[in-house]
């Protein structure tokens, strides 16, 4: 008698969970397809403020948002990771695209080698997932009808109106104040990333046909462009002009010229642009002499040593865990894709 009421209670329980799961897909999909009222989406979309400090200085705000939105916009990130990886080719490689770091990096070092006399021009946008247009946003998943298209109710729900951000300005309980997000996308949102990407991509796509000489590698808001220097100098101000339209704006003291034979004399830079006669890097990694990639392969080291004694600060030991194996995972990967001895050479 025991066993049959404890089978009857085992599954009368997991057909409870079983009905949740089927319930909880039910209001995935009813969100997913934009159904919400504007006072749901705005509740659902609201989001907790945190500031992450920049290398470079100031903060980057961070937007942790509700778990039911993040739940459905990471399976719809998902689903359409392929319609993104084609949707944004053969420019945009931070989006759906497995190793769009290294996919940069290998192919601007293969054009130099070609043309030793271009020049590169790394560009710096100001607060761009922040202040991206949502009306480009919208227009850019529309665009191809077919494609994105059906992602539009979903981003619609969300992004066609203000969303609260909730942050904390001290330590006692209840002392939150609100910002209204109005324009731009949430850093923090699963989709986030694509859909500024969306927003970029109608600027690339006005400026690359103008000036065929120049190709415009970018890796989400990190965008360059790379061409004989009269080319260049031409293909910038058309971007330039194109991003503004997109509500983006670029940031000339954080924008970085170079050429592996050095700079011409007569190139006439924007004023505020940083010139680098030796050196580059590119989404972290060392362009320039043997003498420079070594030296910032050293100091890399040094610091990710310095990490690595500092770990045992962590009062979370799974979190410590979690760590290391996210740096070990990506040499586990970069090993698989680099011959034998070609390894030994580099731990050397």
């Amino acid at each position: 008698m025991f066993v049959v009421d404890a089978s009857r209670a085992l599954l009368n329980g997991t057909t409870r969970i079983l009905l949740g799961f089927d319930l909880l897909f039910q209001l995935c999909i009813h969100v997913a397809q934009g159904h919400l009222s504007l006072s749901a989406a705005r509740l659902f979309g609201a989001s907790c403020l945190l500031a992450i400090k920049k290398d470079s200085g100031g903060v980057r705000p961070i937007a942790v948002g509700e778990a039911l939105y993040r739940l459905v916009a990471r399976s719809l990130s998902f689903q359409f990771r392929a319609t993104f990886s084609n949707h944004f080719e053969p420019w945009q490689f931070g989006v759906a695209t497995r190793g769009g770091c290294e996919t940069i990096v290998h192919g601007l070092r293969a054009t130099l080698d070609l043309h030793p006399d271009w020049v590169v021009l790394q560009l710096d946008i100001r607060n761009a997932f922040n202040i991206v247009s949502r009306e480009a946003i919208f227009r850019e998943l529309r665009s191809v009808p077919g494609t994105l298209d059906p992602l539009f109710p979903f981003v619609r729900s969300f992004y066609s109106q203000s969303s609260p951000l909730y942050f904390s300005m001290g330590t006692r309980t209840g002392d939150i104040s609100t910002l209204l997000l109005e324009v731009g996308t949430r850093q923090g949102d699963p989709l986030g990333g694509a859909l500024f990407a969306l927003g970029h991509l109608r600027a690339l796509r006005a400026t690359v046909p103008q000036h065929p000489d120049c190709i415009f590698p970018s890796y989400a808001d990190d965008t360059h462009i790379v061409g004989p220097f009269d080319q260049v100098l031409l293909a910038f101000h058309t971007l330039q002009d194109q991003l503004a339209s997109v509500g983006l704006t670029i940031q000339p003291t954080k924008c970085i010229a170079w050429s592996p034979h050095g700079l011409p004399p007569s190139l006439s830079l924007p004023e505020d642009f940083r010139v680098s006669t030796t050196r580059l890097c590119i989404l972290g990694a060392p362009l320039g002499p043997d003498s420079f990639v070594q030296t910032y392969a050293v100091e890399t080291l040094q610091e990710a040593l310095q990490s690595l004694h500092d770990l045992p600060l962590l009062v979370d030991p799974q979190l410590m865990e979690i760590l290391i194996e996210l740096c070990l995972g990506y040499w586990r990967r970069y090993s698989g894709q680099v011959p034998f001895l070609l390894r030994m050479d580099a731990l050397q």
